[in-house]
């Protein structure tokens, strides 16, 4: 133990005096203090629009400030003519074209930590051995009777806790905007909600820097080292997610907002709607509405191959951003309209209630694993590769 903590002090010391790991401070300071501020103001944008929806929009979430998700997916207000009292779900906007992709493209905090931190976090990590070899420190170091594994978890957590420490500014001063400048109303739940946000990110960040620690006991260049390691990450971020969607499309596919409403239309003879057609149609929207669920099931599980998948979904989840929160807020808006037909125009007042804490967390456990089992697989990967190492 005596020597991993000399090990872990020493690295320490390193670091937090080199240039990278200040720079990656100074970045992350910068990007989540400008992202903070865009969401906000968009955040009240949003929130002037929802009252203006006549009170069937999703109000926004006070964490869409730092995962957005599908919260910005709102319905258009249904027209309830008895020639169209009937369209239901196509109002929705809720189609296969985009329903994974909503949550990947807003720059909020989420997308910061998933696309550019996770690269700057590869940047702290490439070199961790293979470096150590090019400057002949490392065959010194281990000619003593320290342990290769020793070296190793020291050379972690070493450099896991000063990412952390170059992290932990930039989250400090974001919060402190939210709190005080944000205009937002942030409750306990809030705070618990924003603790399991702050986790996955830190166990998602985690992943990244194994990769490069792996990487690093493979190859013995560092320029080598980067490279591969910039390609992981582009097939982890980039490729599977869009590749998962591709897949989904062809295994599941589900016909286009346009096509479903030109069928229901073509399944109404009559000028005048009745009951039984109404209740026709509406079964039509029920079908739909599986099979587009199913795909979003199917592409779920197939994009959790990158982590970058798990991170977004837990993330956005805890956020009540989520596809989950979506869908149930889709069924119980579409619920309501049917029953608003029903009675004939007789308005009652749509309230909509977000996922509670309990079911949040118990959505996310999944993408947590996931996310645990990476660092795991990761590191049990590295372990056995310097193991064989030639130091020299």
């Amino acid at each position: 133990m005596h020597q991993l903590g000399n090990l872990i002090k020493h690295e320490l010391i390193d670091n937090l005096t080199s240039g990278r790991y200040i720079l990656t401070s100074i970045v992350c300071i910068v990007l989540c203090v400008i992202s903070i501020v865009l969401m906000s103001h968009d955040y009240q944008h949003r929130e002037k629009e929802s009252n203006l929806a006549r009170g069937i929009s999703r109000p926004p979430q006070p964490l869409s400030l730092i995962a957005k998700g599908t919260n910005e997916v709102r319905p258009v207000i249904p027209n309830f003519h008895p020639r169209y009292n009937v369209i239901g779900q196509v109002f929705m906007r809720f189609g296969e074209e985009r329903h994974i992709f909503e949550l990947f493209e807003t720059p909020d905090f989420v997308y910061i930590v998933s696309i550019v931190l996770s690269v700057l976090t590869i940047f702290l990590s490439y070199d961790s051995i293979c470096g150590e070899k090019e400057t002949h420190t490392l065959s010194l170091v281990l000619s003593n009777s320290l342990r290769r594994s020793t070296f190793l978890l020291g050379k972690w957590i070493g450099g896991y806790i000063s990412l952390l420490l170059s992290f932990s500014p930039a989250v400090l001063l974001m919060f402190i905007y939210m709190y005080t400048f944000s205009g937002v109303s942030l409750s306990g739940e809030h705070f618990l909600r924003l603790g399991g946000i702050i986790s996955f990110t830190l166990i998602y960040l985690s992943v990244f820097f194994t990769l490069g620690l792996l990487v690093s006991t493979v190859v013995h260049r560092e320029a080598t080292s980067l490279v591969l390691c910039l390609f992981i990450w582009m097939i982890w971020t980039l490729w599977i997610p869009r590749l998962a969607l591709l897949t989904t499309r062809t295994i599941a596919p589900a016909p286009s907002e346009g096509e479903h409403r030109q069928m229901k239309e073509q399944a109404v003879t009559e000028h005048d709607i009745t009951e039984e057609q109404r209740e026709i149609l509406w079964s039509m929207d029920d079908a739909y509405i599986s099979k587009i669920d199913r795909q979003i099931a199917l592409g779920k599980n197939l994009s959790r191959l990158s982590p970058l998948a798990s991170y977004v979904h837990g993330s956005t989840t805890l956020a009540q951003t989520g596809i989950p929160d979506y869908q149930d807020y889709r069924r119980r808006l579409f619920a309501w309209l049917k029953r608003t037909v029903r009675q004939e125009g007789q308005w009652s007042m749509f309230v909509h209630l977000p996922q509670p804490l309990e079911r949040s967390f118990s959505a996310v456990w999944i993408d947590l694993q996931l996310l645990l089992l990476w660092n795991v697989l990761l590191f049990m990967g590295a372990n056995l590769a310097f193991h064989r190492y030639d130091v020299r």
